[in-house]
């Protein structure tokens, strides 16, 4: 295999490593916001009739916030599978060289 061509693919592979590098990190996060979200349902349900009105409408408003963090994050993770695809149809590319 010529070297341009070897180190085509070499960057395209370590573009896709980089990329799912970022997804793995981003689906992590999701997984302790879907913990954090959880505690504060937690919280919700032991609160009851025991607390004030104000109390558990704080709690659902920080609910309604971090589903917005979580559907920022699916976006942004969307974009990077976008990226990823690309990289992924670069080394086919490079594979499929009549060269190679």
């Amino acid at each position: 295999m010529p070297k341009h061509v070897q180190d085509k693919l070499s960057f395209d592979t370590r573009l896709m490593e980089i990329y799912l590098t970022g997804i793995q990190s981003e689906v992590e996060a999701k997984l302790r916001r879907v913990a954090k979200f959880r505690e504060q349902m937690r919280k919700i349900d032991a609160m009851g009739g025991r607390t004030d009105r104000q109390a558990r409408q704080h709690v659902g408003r920080a609910l309604t916030k971090q589903v917005e963090v979580m559907l920022e994050t699916n976006a942004e993770v969307r974009d990077t599978l976008e990226e990823l695809l690309k990289a992924a149809k670069a080394v086919l590319a490079d594979l499929e060289r009549p060269e190679i």
